[in-house]
């Protein structure tokens, strides 16, 4: 919540400095002396919001024999960690005083809501008071606060616009001089007038600035102050042109921070990247979900954070992509018919049915099953009679977890793969929930055929991106065509996952072919899209391919001799294993804490079989290890396993489980194998290395 990550102090005496924003995740602060002299620095240190807990001490564990895999497990156990954000720890965004609200270095935070977002001609009129340097506000601004910022800048007599959220001067729009008559100490009254494309801005009467831009047509208003700056702002109005009242607060009592989502957060939630958005993403909570109740047990932030992005549903069935922390769940639907990021429509959906085959809560099932069966029924809607598959029509929704690559729309091969793995995965919760089953069984066996039909190439090896782009192929849709069951005997799982090697560097997987370049693909690898990768590769039981996507991808940022490490996992790398996205990436992001969960799954290979493990099932793959143990958390307790291999046949295991569940060992078995087994001493017919058992107590299971 620190807009600019930089603080200025006057030191002039022994004095103490606590800066009550929180920053997010960093890895260093830098000092800088703006004048010459020494400053001597005692009781220096950080106060977290987030959890402290030791990686080694929390209701999750597992570790092996390869260290740098244990260490990839714990890497991203503390990137879940440090993503859980307890409800009401988040400071309130301005200082609130009876005289107004005092803002310094923080950028506008716009008005929420539908009815603000859509804005288009207004008036803004408000008070401020300079206090050092000038002030700055924003129009036409979306939900993210990128508009039209306009800086008044006392210090060097100008006002200026910019494109965007923040001063960058190669955003620059229009600039003037300012009238000597604006000072710093006194109270100002500022109006802007907001029209189509011209934005008039007068300050006690007089016009001082007049520009045309074409951005910007529909927007919210926001107040702030620009890095280094800092003001009191009081009585702000919003009219229309008609002089209907849109907005109107005085300032002066905390209540009003809610309405621009400054305040605290009233709810424990999970968000996607700690060091910058601290934004709740739908898509990056769909691996975030399995990872997160294998260790931290953080049920409550995925309950917050279903919670909050379940009521941002729209009419038509489908989902806004993102909701900012600082409020309470919407008590109305959004009345809108447009949304963006489309898949990640489908991704909350397999995230809540992830939680519920986790938790075996009924209720939340009943709760969610309305809100599925209507994205399952716009799906439906949207399908062509020609070919059965999901089409996007309306651009506008066809972007991804890609935003830097084109957007795509017609018919895609993620989109239609995401919406197969998303009926999939649902069926249970729907049923168990009171949902006849039997159409969306009928639907998903049609799609899977359409897809096979449509979007194979035997050229490829693989399914094709899309109508539009036919020469190459995508990670994440070929990875999650193995997740649904849409592979078959034609075009196996096998063949699929040996294709995706293709995109293999020393650094990773690109997340698309080089075909797509010229298409406007950027050549990034994805620790999201290669999540879905890694747990396609575990579900067909390849643990090389899934060791080599461990030692080349997530190794390196779990390294701590690394050049870029931050204790935590990546948001996008680029071919040459940096940075991604330069120096606006997030080091410390939900979605590439993927492995945690798959490695407790399917290396230790525990996994619930009925929801909330009232049935479970251990079968681990080994990928040579000669040792794994741990224990994944559980209602009613948690399920402990251990085992030793040789060869990549297991030797010995044990497993704990609580009383009145029931549960099958499976284990990987050699055909030159003995196959004698002993259970708890005694001699058991294994020859399948298949065994059922009941919790309550321990299991010793030994090949002889």
């Amino acid at each position: 919540m620190d807009t600019y990550r930089t603080n200025v102090y006057n030191i002039t005496k022994p004095t103490t400095h606590v800066n009550r924003l929180i920053q997010g995740g960093f890895r260093y602060q830098q000092l800088k002396l703006s004048s010459p002299g020494e400053i001597v620095l005692a009781k220096v240190g950080v106060k977290p919001t987030t959890s402290v807990t030791p990686i080694t001490s929390l209701p999750g564990s597992f570790e092996c024999s390869d260290a740098d895999i244990t260490q990839i497990w714990r890497v991203g156990a503390r990137t879940i960690q440090l993503n859980e954000i307890p409800a009401f720890t988040i400071p309130s965004f301005w200082d609130v005083s009876s005289e107004g609200s005092y803002v310094n270095s923080q950028a506008p935070q716009v008005l929420s809501g539908v009815a603000a977002a859509a804005l288009m001609q207004y008036e803004l009129d408000f008070e401020v008071k300079p206090i050092d340097k000038g002030f700055s506000f924003s129009v036409l601004a979306d939900t993210l606060n990128s508009g039209i910022y306009i800086w008044v800048n006392i210090a060097n007599g100008t006002i200026s616009a910019n494109v965007g959220a923040t001063e960058k001067p190669h955003e620059l729009l229009a600039s003037a001089p300012l009238p000597n008559t604006i000072k710093l100490g006194d109270w100002h009254n500022v109006k802007a007038l907001v029209n189509l494309t011209d934005i008039a801005v007068s300050v006690d009467g007089a016009e001082v600035f007049k520009f045309t831009q074409t951005s910007s047509f529909y927007g919210s208003f926001g107040l702030g102050a620009a890095l280094g700056h800092s003001a009191m702002f009081r009585n702000l109005t919003a009219k229309t042109l008609t002089g209907t009242v849109v907005y109107s607060s005085q300032l002066n009592n905390e209540t009003f921070l809610s309405d621009f989502l400054m305040g605290t957060n009233p709810l424990s939630t999970t968000v996607d990247g700690s060091k910058r958005d601290r934004i709740a993403y739908t898509g990056d909570l769909d691996i975030a979900v399995s990872s997160t109740m294998v260790s931290t047990l953080g049920s409550e932030f995925i309950q917050g954070t279903l919670d909050l992005v379940g009521s941002y549903q729209m009419p038509p069935g489908f989902f806004v992509p993102t909701a900012k922390i600082q409020q309470e769940p919407l008590t109305e639907p959004i009345q809108s018919n447009i949304t963006g990021l489309i898949g990640y429509s489908f991704n909350v959906l397999t995230a809540a049915a992830g939680f519920y085959q986790a938790t075996g809560d009924m209720a939340m099932a009943k709760e969610w099953a309305p809100r599925i069966v209507a994205m399952l029924e716009w799906t439906d809607s949207q399908t062509l009679a020609s070919n059965g598959l999901f089409n996007i029509s309306n651009p506008a929704f066809g972007g991804d977890w890609n935003y830097y690559d084109p957007t795509q729309s017609g018919v895609v091969a993620k989109f239609n793969m995401v919406y197969a793995y998303a009926l999939q995965s649902c069926m249970t919760l729907l049923s168990d929930a009171g949902v006849d089953t039997t159409k969306y069984v009928s639907r998903l066996d049609a799609l899977r055929t359409n897809i096979n039909k449509h979007f194979w190439s035997n050229d490829l090896g693989a399914y094709y991106v899309s109508d539009a782009i036919k020469t190459g192929f995508g990670q994440d849709s070929n990875a999650l065509a193995i997740l649904a069951g849409v592979t078959g005997a034609n075009h196996t799982s096998s063949q699929v996952l040996k294709t995706l090697t293709k995109l293999s560097t020393p650094s990773g997987p690109l997340a698309f072919s080089n075909a797509t370049v010229a298409a406007g693909f950027q050549k990034l690898i994805s620790p999201y899209a290669s999540a879905y990768h890694l747990r396609a590769a575990f579900m067909i039981g390849d643990g090389q391919v899934a060791k080599d996507l461990l030692k080349t991808l997530w190794k390196p940022m779990a390294d701590p001799a690394g050049a870029n490490y931050t204790g935590c996992f990546w948001e996008t790398l680029g071919a040459d294993g940096g940075l991604g996205l330069g120096p606006i990436t997030s080091l410390c992001h939900a979605w590439g804490a993927g492995p945690t969960g798959e490695l407790s799954m399917h290396v230790l290979g525990v996994q619930a079989t009925k929801p909330g493990y009232a049935e479970w099932q251990v079968a681990p793959i080994t990928m040579g290890l000669e040792w794994a143990q741990g224990n994944v958390p559980v209602p009613g307790g948690q399920i402990a396993v251990s085992w030793n291999a040789t060869d990549d046949i297991i030797t010995r295991m044990e497993v704990l489980s609580p009383a009145q569940t029931h549960g099958l060992i499976k284990l990987p078995v050699s055909s030159n194998c003995s196959r004698i087994w002993t259970l708890n001493g005694k001699p058991v017919n294994g020859a399948n290395g298949t065994f059922a058992v009941n919790g309550g107590e321990k299991v010793v299971l030994t090949l002889n």
